[in-house]
C-alpha cells in the first residue's frame, strides 16, 4: 500500500470514528443539553508565511466537525463548558504564476504545465472551551494538533515528478506532516457559527500556514 492510501485510510479511519462517537452522544442527549455537537462551514482561507509567495490570496473550502462535552454547565444555557471536537478542513489556491515560472525554469519534465494548484486537507483534534451566554449565543476558543496534507498539481502534464527540486519554494508535488491549530468564535441563532482559525504546518510543511475565516451551521 501507497504510503499517500495509507494516510487517505487513517484519516477516514479517525473521521468515521469521531462521526460514530458522536452519533451515540446525540442518541443519548436529552432534549436542550448540547452535549454533542457537529458543524459544516464553508470557508475563505488566505496562506500566509512562506506559502504567501506560492499561491493566490486567498481560495474557497469547506469544514466539517463534530465533538462532545467533557463537562457540565453550573446553569442550564448559562456559563462555561469544555468539549473535545475533531475537524476536518479541506481549501484550494491557484499557484502564481511566478512561482510557476520558477519550477518551469529549474524542472524540464515540467516543461508543458500550464498552471498549477495546490491543496490542503486537515485533520485536527481541539479541546474547546465555549462559554454560552444564554440559549441562542455562545463564545468558544479552541486549538489542538492533527495532520495535514499538502498538494500540488499541476495541469496539462500526464505524470508528475514526487518530488519537485529542493532550491523551489513550491517544495514537494505531495507532503505530509503534522499541523497545530488555534481559533475562536461566535455561536448565534440557535445553530449558526462564524469563526477565524489559523493552522501551522511542522517539519516538510512548516513553511505552510493557513488562516481561514469560515461561517456556517451548528447544532
Amino acid at each position: 500500500m501507497s504510503r499517500r492510501k495509507l494516510h487517505h485510510r487513517a484519516a477516514f479511519t479517525v473521521a468515521t470514528l469521531m462521526l460514530c462517537v458522536v452519533a451515540n452522544c446525540f442518541a443519548q442527549e436529552p432534549s436542550h443539553d448540547h452535549s454533542c455537537t457537529v458543524d459544516g462551514a464553508g470557508i475563505f482561507a488566505t496562506p500566509v508565511g512562506h506559502d504567501r509567495q506560492n499561491f493566490n490570496h486567498g481560495g474557497w473550502g469547506f469544514q466539517a466537525g463534530g465533538g462532545f462535552a467533557v463537562t457540565r454547565q453550573a446553569e442550564p444555557d448559562h456559563g462555561a463548558r469544555w468539549y473535545i471536537t475533531g475537524n476536518y478542513l479541506y481549501d484550494k489556491f491557484r499557484v502564481r504564476q511566478s512561482a510557476l515560472a520558477e519550477v518551469l525554469a529549474k524542472e524540464p519534465q515540467l516543461a508543458n504545465a500550464t498552471s498549477a494548484h495546490g491543496d490542503f486537507s486537515a485533520i485536527t483534534l481541539d479541546p474547546t472551551f465555549r462559554w454560552t451566554r444564554n440559549r441562542s449565543s455562545s463564545l468558544y476558543l479552541s486549538g489542538g494538533f492533527g495532520w495535514l496534507h499538502r498538494g500540488i498539481g499541476f495541469n496539462g502534464l500526464s505524470t508528475v515528478p514526487p518530488l519537485l527540486p529542493s532550491s523551489t519554494s513550491l517544495g514537494g508535488a505531495r507532503s505530509n506532516s503534522g499541523v497545530f491549530d488555534f481559533g475562536g468564535g461566535i455561536n448565534f441563532a440557535r445553530i449558526l457559527f462564524t469563526e477565524v482559525r489559523i493552522y501551522h504546518g511542522t517539519a516538510i510543511n512548516s513553511g505552510s500556514t493557513l488562516v481561514p475565516v469560515s461561517f456556517g451551521v451548528r447544532w
